[in-house]
């Protein structure tokens, strides 16, 4: 959620139950308008909340030059003082933070064990030997930080054409976007997930017949597994305004106002991912 229209992003997102106390919405705009100014960011964004069980995790980040590649996460407490989110580069704690069963307490210094699947290794489709299951130890701030790259990978939305790609490759918002109108708002193929593309370019580029190199780079949310039930969406207030909201990360919700370039995602959830989802079709 930008900054910029930080309370009127809030109110659209009332809709679907997605609200903060009018405290709570002063004390963190607030704070990331000084945490911007700080740290000299050129854009800066409130991510969501992970609900803990003693205090919850207020999450925001800003960027410098490229805003896919720059993000600096942060987290608070208070909502007042923010701290910088560790960089998880270990899979194995990507690996414990989902299958860690207990939920978020609110302490970062907090340490848990966690027991890893088994490993096996397989030779001419025959299972020759198992590795026992590896315990690892983790720290809360850095299931945090990992939980929150996850989510933001596999659930963070952007319209179609509101992240321009410069010729030095470099991605920034696009100062020209002006919203998707009503034909492709309610058209899943016009949002993209907000993150680095992992699918080859020419993959991408060749899905439109109206391709644009500079903005159609990203991975779109028609392509997300499991297809068609990764997101749903509906239109709010006289369809102007679209919502999607992720049934795999429940919690996660995205907004776009019909002709304008105001949009955004949320994520107020408990960090948990929804493995039921093929089941509850």
């Amino acid at each position: 959620m930008n900054v910029e229209y930080f309370s009127e992003g809030l109110e659209c997102l009332m809709y679907c139950g997605r609200k903060l106390s009018p405290e709570q919405r002063i004390l963190i705009e607030n704070s990331l308008i000084v945490l911007l100014q700080e740290n000299r960011f050129s854009g800066m964004y409130f991510w969501g909340r992970i609900t803990a069980t003693k205090n919850d995790y207020y999450i925001a980040f800003g960027y410098t030059n490229d805003c896919l590649k720059d993000r600096k996460y942060f987290y608070s407490l208070d909502q007042y003082q923010w701290q910088l989110l560790p960089f998880v580069q270990s899979p194995k704690i990507f690996q414990a933070t989902i299958l860690a069963p207990d939920p978020f307490v609110g302490d970062p210094s907090l340490q848990t064990y966690v027991k890893l699947d088994p490993t096996f290794n397989i030779v001419d489709n025959q299972v020759v030997s198992i590795s026992r299951p590896e315990v690892i130890k983790l720290k809360e701030e850095e299931r945090l930080a990992a939980i929150v790259f996850i989510i933001s990978e596999e659930s963070a939305i952007c319209p179609r054409g509101a992240l321009y790609k410069m010729v030095d490759g470099r991605v920034i918002p696009n100062q020209m976007f002006r919203g998707l109108n009503d034909l492709q708002i309610d058209n899943l193929s016009y949002y993209q997930l907000y993150r680095l593309p992992r699918n080859d370019l020419k993959t991408n580029l060749s899905k439109r017949s109206d391709y644009n190199y500079a903005i159609d780079f990203l991975d779109t949310i028609d392509g997300v597994i499991p297809l068609g039930q990764a997101f749903s969406l509906n239109m709010q207030r006289n369809e102007r305004i679209a919502i999607i909201k992720s049934c795999v990360w429940l919690g996660m919700t995205f907004f776009h106002k019909l002709n304008s370039r105001k949009h955004g995602f949320l994520y107020l959830g408990d960090g948990r991912k929804n493995f039921d989802l093929l089941f509850m079709y």
